[in-house]
């Protein structure tokens, strides 16, 4: 293929003397890119982007921690000849799409897709090592190859092959790239299956790792065989039971909003609600968040906005003064004790501090989604996520509109970060305080660019308050 031909020449041709180039980033969305990609017949990269340095990181370690590999030369070269590249900033909105949809819970993360959309090779974490990144691309072209790729499987899965061990190896590539599977899939595969083997523990943890959904023919064979389902509950390690939970849950909810089912939807509540059972509080707050994502998701607006302004104001924007003041002191804790941990390594070693290396010996950076367990440890987030969804809802309703850039000028308070100021300046447009919305996302793109972050989607935005067209 052509592209196969342009990744090769940009692997071997590229010469020493090469000018330095970085990746060129598309500007358009990414259903845009991959739309194109179709129409070209390239593959697509994807970055999701580190989170901003905190501002009490050493200028040493911001250094390091912004230098990366994949503007190596023959990186990029290769990138640019082969590839339509998009890069997704942290806590963006089609970034916060992609993670869901990818299970991303790692910091950058860079996603190879075919160009029919299926993602085909996936790696996590920053590395100053651009061989690194080379052996990426070149485990891309292998993986495009594979007569057993994503892309292959899900096409002699339309084609109609239904043979048990065709299935499960379906099963297992989609669960290494990440992605859920889908109701259908699980669904034939149980249809195949003899019943005598949903007797054994190991067949009956094979659907339960696949999140069957609730009330599914999946689900209901898993527990034909009460003894080896309750056995398996009772000595499955907790981290494995609340995967399997996650998993149920996420594919129930998905089969819901796909058929605008309300009622199973509520089921997926309920039993998200369920899994708490010793902390009350968290449970309502999974229930309620999992019917906010049903009504979101289906476009019941009216429902939505009156479930979201009470949930939001009641869960986050109005936690205790000693709630809001203990998260935001463990937050800043957490950020001057890794600070300092590595400021003693620059001294101790007289140099800044490696991070955790890759099997090459290089320099990796990586950062992780981090729950500690109780809403207030992600409120900042959380009351973000609740601003931008009402303006996303298209509302013009200012009762609601000032809700939400009330909960958004909060996070803008405590943590003045570019996706931050970024909410509250659609918010501001959307209320027509054209000049208001102006200053904020002008402060979108001075802290973007002052923290290395990608400037691209503010900048854009800025141009769209400033033309009266956002």
């Amino acid at each position: 293929m052509k592209y196969c031909l342009l990744l090769c020449l940009a692997f071997f041709c590229v010469a020493p003397g090469v000018r330095a180039q970085s990746v060129r980033f598309e500007k358009d969305s990414l259903a845009q890119i991959f739309a194109k990609a179709r129409q070209q017949n390239k593959p697509v990269f994807v970055l999701l982007a580190l989170p901003p340095a905190p501002a009490n990181l050493p200028d040493a370690l911001k250094k390091s921690r912004n230098t990366s590999g994949l503007n190596a030369p023959a990186v990029a070269s290769a990138l640019n000849k082969g590839f339509l590249s998009k890069e997704l900033a942290f806590g963006s909105r089609e970034s916060a799409a992609v993670v869901r949809q990818y299970t991303v819970s790692q910091w950058p993360t860079y996603l190879y897709f075919a160009p029919d959309g299926s993602l085909l090779f996936r790696r996590s974490g920053n590395t100053d090592a651009g061989q690194r990144y080379l052996q990426d691309l070149a485990a891309f072209q292998q993986a495009q190859a594979d007569p057993a790729n994503l892309s292959r499987l899900q096409e002699e899965f339309k084609k109609g092959n239904r043979s048990t061990e065709f299935l499960r190896r379906y099963i297992a590539k989609r669960r290494q790239l990440g992605q859920l599977v889908e109701t259908t899939l699980l669904e034939a595969y149980v249809q195949e299956l003899p019943v005598k083997t949903l007797n054994q523990g190991a067949e009956v943890l094979f659907i339960l790792e696949n999140g069957p959904v609730m009330g599914s023919k999946a689900q209901q064979l898993t527990r034909l065989n009460m003894k080896v389902y309750d056995s398996l509950y009772r000595t499955l390690p907790l981290a494995k039971r609340v995967a399997i939970n996650r998993a149920i849950i996420s594919n129930t909810m998905a089969q819901a909003i796909a058929t605008k089912d309300r009622a199973l939807a509520t089921k997926a509540a309920d039993f998200a609600r369920a899994s708490w059972n010793t902390n009350y509080q968290r449970g309502m707050v999974a229930y309620e968040g999992n019917m906010l994502q049903f009504y979101r998701s289906t476009k019941d607006t009216a429902a939505y906005l009156r479930s979201a302004v009470s949930f939001y104001e009641r869960t986050y924007y109005n936690m205790p003064a000693d709630s809001v003041k203990k998260a935001l002191a463990a937050m800043q804790a957490s950020r001057q004790e890794q600070a300092a941990n590595r400021q003693r390594l620059v001294q101790a070693a007289g140099k800044p501090p490696r991070a955790p290396s890759d099997s090459s010996g290089r320099v990796t950076t990586m950062a992780r989604a981090v729950g500690t367990g109780g809403a207030s440890a992600s409120f900042l987030q959380e009351l973000n996520n609740g601003a931008w969804s009402i303006y996303q809802t298209g509302t013009r309703n200012s009762q609601y509109l000032v809700r939400a850039m009330q909960w958004s000028k909060r996070t803008v308070d405590l943590d003045p970060t570019s996706y931050h100021y970024d909410t509250l300046a659609h918010l501001l447009y959307r209320l027509r305080f054209f000049s208001e919305a102006e200053a904020m996302q002008q402060q979108a793109v001075a802290v973007a660019r002052r923290e290395k972050a990608a400037t691209g989607m503010y900048e854009q935005e800025l141009q769209k308050i400033q033309k009266r067209t956002l």
